[in-house]
Protein backbone atom coordinates (compact mmCIF):
# COMPACT_ATOMS: atom_id res chain seq x y z
CA UNK A 1 0.00 0.00 0.00
CA UNK A 2 1.52 3.43 -1.10
CA UNK A 3 0.96 5.82 2.24
CA UNK A 4 0.61 9.93 1.80
CA UNK A 5 3.04 11.80 3.59
CA UNK A 6 2.31 15.40 5.36
CA UNK A 7 4.81 16.71 7.60
CA UNK A 8 2.89 19.36 9.77
CA UNK A 9 4.15 23.04 10.24
CA UNK A 10 5.55 22.69 13.80
CA UNK A 11 7.41 19.35 12.33
CA UNK A 12 9.33 21.51 9.65
CA UNK A 13 10.23 23.96 11.87
CA UNK A 14 11.96 21.02 14.34
CA UNK A 15 14.09 19.88 10.88
CA UNK A 16 15.30 23.42 10.48
CA UNK A 17 16.75 24.07 14.17
CA UNK A 18 17.82 20.82 14.13
CA UNK A 19 19.64 21.69 10.71
CA UNK A 20 20.42 25.11 12.05
CA UNK A 21 21.97 23.77 14.85
CA UNK A 22 24.41 21.10 13.81
CA UNK A 23 24.84 23.84 11.49
CA UNK A 24 27.00 25.43 14.18
CA UNK A 25 28.23 22.15 14.90
CA UNK A 26 30.07 21.64 12.12
CA UNK A 27 30.06 21.62 8.25
CA UNK A 28 28.98 18.44 7.57
CA UNK A 29 26.71 17.30 9.99
CA UNK A 30 23.24 18.79 8.45
CA UNK A 31 23.59 17.30 4.97
CA UNK A 32 24.51 14.14 7.48
CA UNK A 33 21.28 14.89 9.44
CA UNK A 34 19.00 15.27 6.60
CA UNK A 35 20.20 11.89 4.83
CA UNK A 36 19.29 10.64 8.17
CA UNK A 37 16.39 12.39 8.17
CA UNK A 38 15.59 11.04 4.84
CA UNK A 39 16.00 7.52 5.62
CA UNK A 40 13.90 7.46 8.85
CA UNK A 41 10.74 8.64 6.12
CA UNK A 42 11.67 6.34 3.64
CA UNK A 43 11.12 3.60 6.43
CA UNK A 44 7.77 5.37 7.75
CA UNK A 45 6.67 5.52 4.24
CA UNK A 46 7.21 2.09 3.48
CA UNK A 47 5.62 -0.01 6.71
CA UNK A 48 4.18 3.10 8.96
CA UNK A 49 2.42 0.45 10.95
CA UNK A 50 5.82 -1.45 11.85
CA UNK A 51 6.63 0.94 14.38
CA UNK A 52 4.59 0.64 17.50
CA UNK A 53 1.94 2.96 19.40
CA UNK A 54 3.91 5.10 22.04
CA UNK A 55 1.04 7.26 23.36
CA UNK A 56 -2.28 6.55 22.40
CA UNK A 57 -2.01 6.49 18.35
CA UNK A 58 1.38 8.25 18.25
CA UNK A 59 4.22 6.16 17.27
CA UNK A 60 7.71 7.09 17.26
CA UNK A 61 10.41 6.15 14.84
CA UNK A 62 14.33 6.86 16.32
CA UNK A 63 16.68 7.86 13.62
CA UNK A 64 19.79 5.65 13.40
CA UNK A 65 22.82 8.17 13.98
CA UNK A 66 21.37 11.33 15.57
CA UNK A 67 19.12 11.06 18.60
CA UNK A 68 15.82 12.68 17.47
CA UNK A 69 12.56 10.89 17.20
CA UNK A 70 10.23 11.16 14.14
CA UNK A 71 6.26 11.38 15.93
CA UNK A 72 3.44 10.82 13.67
CA UNK A 73 -0.17 9.36 13.37
CA UNK A 74 -1.20 6.63 10.82
CA UNK A 75 -4.81 7.66 9.62
CA UNK A 76 -5.85 5.46 6.88
CA UNK A 77 -3.20 5.79 4.04
CA UNK A 78 -1.77 9.16 5.48
CA UNK A 79 1.26 9.64 7.52
CA UNK A 80 0.77 13.01 9.69
CA UNK A 81 4.25 13.93 10.97
CA UNK A 82 3.62 16.12 14.09
CA UNK A 83 6.83 16.39 15.51
CA UNK A 84 10.85 15.55 14.69
CA UNK A 85 12.31 16.05 18.34
CA UNK A 86 16.09 15.15 20.53
CA UNK A 87 15.37 12.23 22.46
CA UNK A 88 16.39 14.45 25.72
CA UNK A 89 13.56 16.77 24.67
CA UNK A 90 10.25 15.78 26.50
CA UNK A 91 7.99 13.56 24.58
CA UNK A 92 5.40 15.47 25.95
CA UNK A 93 5.98 17.90 23.40
CA UNK A 94 5.46 15.51 20.44
CA UNK A 95 2.03 14.39 21.93
CA UNK A 96 0.40 17.44 22.92
CA UNK A 97 0.88 18.24 18.78
CA UNK A 98 -1.88 15.90 18.45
Amino acid sequence: MAYKLIVKTLAEKDIVEAIAWYAEQAEHLPKAFINELDKGIENLKASPEHYQKRYKQIRIIFLQKFPYGIYYTLEDDTVFVHAVLHTKRNPETGIQRI
